[in-house]
């Protein structure tokens, strides 16, 4: 070969070597990783209440509706609709002529009697007197005592057909059996009235019952006597304290829930029919383990809390929650209390990503 031609084409290939040799210097060169900025703090410790919320109604824990007790004509009407009625006050008469009748003709037939069984007793004393110095037979005087006896039966009869009688007199004055509100009036003046027919609905509102469905699955945490609060949207702020009275030990088929009651003396302002709000404590733990909400994050299907190791690198440990609320998470197992947690920025990490811890939270 031409030795010319073989320099030329040496000529043309040194800008093709020194470009492949730039090449292999350019990809020995190490890249550099650019931290994740983040923030850190160690794991916090709280005591913590397990609560359980529902919804429920409320109810008077007495709401009796309250009839007559015999037939007649309501000749007086003493209460209304809304207004509070104490213990025994009178709510309603009816007419008790014919009923005045009878007892004081049942009254008259047992003192009629009651003479009679009297002068029976002064015969029957006087006989025995007489027994005794053989001056009557014996016969008689044990006639004399045979009617004695027929008598004061009858006196007894009498007794209680006179007090019956009276009893119905006392049934037709109707009064409340308790302090309360009249939630219901069924009758007017004037209107004639059987026994059983409802005349009033009352209810007792001093002291109060709460209706809460709980889901099923909380079932067995909840027993007797375990305390409530309760809050009512009627009030806003206000308070009440309860206890467990009931445990329905039946599921409701239509919400799978398990139903409650709690009974509460009322704050003031609350009524029967309203709504309330039911927060249950089940039980209670110290020294738990809790870290902010966004320090918790999904890798590979698992919940992870990241933590710094020495040399500023993000370490994905596996963790299992327990309570939550609003800007924190119980972590029953998986950390540490040393444990310096990610917690602003953790969704950007991946396992063994590179740090840059703010000043603030180291």
């Amino acid at each position: 070969m031409n030795k010319s031609l073989i320099a030329i084409l040496m000529a043309s290939m040194l800008p093709l070597l020194a470009a492949c040799s730039d090449s292999t210097d350019t990809g020995n060169e190490e890249t550099t990783e650019t931290p994740v900025r983040v923030t850190s703090s160690l794991t916090d410790t709280r005591d913590i209440d397990y609560v359980l919320s529902a919804l429920g109604s409320i109810e008077s824990v007495s709401s009796p509706t309250l009839s007559a007790e015999t037939a007649g004509r309501i000749i007086e009407i003493s209460a209304d609709v809304g207004m509070p009625v104490a213990s025994g006050q009178l709510l309603a008469r009816i007419d008790d002529t014919l009923h005045r009748i009878q007892a004081e003709e049942a009254g008259a037939e047992f003192t009629r009697l009651s003479v009679m069984v009297e002068n029976q007793s002064s015969e029957v004393a006087r006989l025995k007197r007489l027994a005794s110095s053989q001056s009557v037979s014996k016969d008689q005087l044990e006639d004399q005592q045979d009617q004695l006896r027929m008598m004061t039966a009858q006196q007894e009869v009498a007794q209680k057909r006179w007090e019956h009688a009276n009893h119905l007199v006392s049934m037709t004055q109707l009064h409340a059996p308790h302090a309360g509100a009249i939630a219901a009036r069924h009758v007017s003046l004037g209107d004639y009235v059987s026994p059983g027919q409802p005349l009033f609905d009352l209810v007792a509102t001093d002291r109060l019952r709460a209706r809460l469905a709980f889901p099923e699955q909380d079932a067995s945490t909840i027993t007797k006597g375990l305390e409530v609060q309760l809050h009512s949207p009627v009030v806003p702020g206000g308070v009440a304290i309860g206890h467990i009275t009931q445990v329905n030990p039946r599921i409701k088929v239509v919400n799978r829930s398990v139903e409650v009651l709690v009974e509460f003396d009322n704050p003031g302002g609350w009524y029967p029919g309203g709504s309330v709000d039911a927060e249950l404590v089940v039980s209670r733990k110290t020294g738990a383990v809790t870290v902010p909400r966004m320090a918790v994050v999904v890798r590979d299907g698992r919940n992870v809390v990241f933590v710094a190791t020495k040399d500023n690198r993000a370490l994905a440990k596996p963790v299992t929650l327990g309570w939550q609320e609003p800007g924190w998470i119980e972590v029953t197992s998986g950390l540490l209390a040393s444990d310096l947690i990610i917690a602003e920025g953790a969704a950007l990490l991946s396992n063994g990503s590179a740090l840059e811890l703010t000043e603030d939270s180291q």
